[in-house]
């Protein structure tokens, strides 16, 4: 098996360590790959092939990849629709590998209650880290990481996505998305229309042959992806909203929210204003603020 990617006298060495390994029981939740089959850890090997039994969202393509790594195994399909039913057959005391049919498992993906359950049967739950498609995407995407959101699938419908996509307006933190390629163009339209011409990467089929990293404006992404079929599966990474506004944009807005300020009060003003013009309410309450402070004093 492994002799075919590793040098035999590095495998020897390898697999005398994993041998010495002594695996405590519990569930353990595998990080498989999300394409290329080589995307897989040493430890991941090692517990598929001690488990007493692996459970998996699609047993077929579980068995591909045990296949791939000549481990027998038995595999029992665990999913959405059947996964507390399989939680309830868990025992104390036993090994389980648990894997989704890509990647992390219960990262959009069924697992929680698996782990739900083990949590409250005091039965142990140890991760077994890989491959994660949302958070290679944004290692790769040239955009800020030191405080990012996953959103997974957006919603299906027009309505729910716009709703969705419009309470990213003040938010500064970049923001990640699973889409089909079915609902991507819609999906950067809407974002387009909702939060102007932002910055963007979009993956796609990351890890496999036809991988695709695009990185431009959402005005560039729709042109590119209107031209160049979408096909395969996309993870959509988007900037957060500049909060970096110069001192001349705000002087701008000022008029506008002294307008408000006459009529609504000081929160609704902010929130007014921070519909109409995108600027993050935090940095518009300390000019309301002011503002308002400025028009008691003329009154008193």
């Amino acid at each position: 098996m492994a002799d075919t990617f590793l040098k035999p006298l590095l495998w020897h060495k390898i697999s005398s360590k994993l041998s010495e390994q002594q695996h405590k029981p519990g569930l353990y939740l595998v990080a498989t790959p999300i394409g290329n089959l080589m995307d897989i850890t040493l430890r991941a090997i090692d517990i598929l092939g001690s488990a007493a039994c692996v459970l998996a969202e699609d047993t077929r393509q579980t068995k591909k990849l045990l296949s791939f790594y000549e481990i027998d195994q038995r595999v029992i399909s665990c999913h959405e629709y059947n996964e507390q039913t399989i939680a309830s057959t868990i025992e104390h005391g036993k090994i389980y590998a648990f894997v989704s049919d890509a990647g992390t498992p219960t990262i959009s993906d069924p697992g929680y209650r698996l782990v739900q359950y083990c949590v409250n049967k005091g039965i142990e739950v140890i991760p077994i880290p890989g491959p994660c498609a949302p958070i290679a995407a944004i290692c790769t995407a040239g955009l800020p990481t030191n405080h990012f959101t996953f959103y997974g699938f957006s919603d299906s419908k027009s309505n729910g996505r716009r709703i969705l996509i419009k309470q990213l307006r003040a938010r500064s933190e970049t923001a990640i998305f699973l889409e089909s390629p079915r609902r991507l163009l819609n999906f950067l339209k809407d974002a387009l229309e909702l939060l102007d011409n932002r910055q963007v990467c979009i993956c796609r089929e990351l890890t496999k042959i036809h991988e695709e990293v695009f990185r431009g404006s959402l005005i560039e992404a729709i042109d590119h992806f209107s031209h160049n079929e979408p096909k395969g599966e996309f993870v959509i990474v988007l900037a957060g909203n500049d909060s970096s506004k110069t001192q001349e944009e705000i002087t701008d807005v000022i008029p506008r929210l002294k307008e408000l300020l006459k009529t609504c009060s000081l929160k609704d003003a902010v929130s007014t204003l921070s519909e109409e013009t995108l600027f993050p309410k935090k940095q518009l309450y300390s000019y309301a603020l002011k503002l308002q402070q400025e028009q008691d004093n003329e009154f008193n």
